[in-house]
């Protein structure tokens, strides 16, 4: 079994993100794919 990997420009992931598509998602860009990250949780920041 392959597994197929889709690979976004950043003008596609801003798309997204003005779109709303991304919406309430915690992710980033890195290499050309989308990846999930932990959310920012507010606290610990001067």
């Amino acid at each position: 079994m392959t597994l197929a990997v889709a690979k976004w420009t950043l003008d596609e992931y801003h798309s997204m993100i003005e779109t709303g598509i991304l919406d309430n998602c915690c992710v980033e860009l890195l290499r050309g794919e989308i990846a999930e990250i932990a959310p920012l949780l507010g606290y610990g920041f001067a």
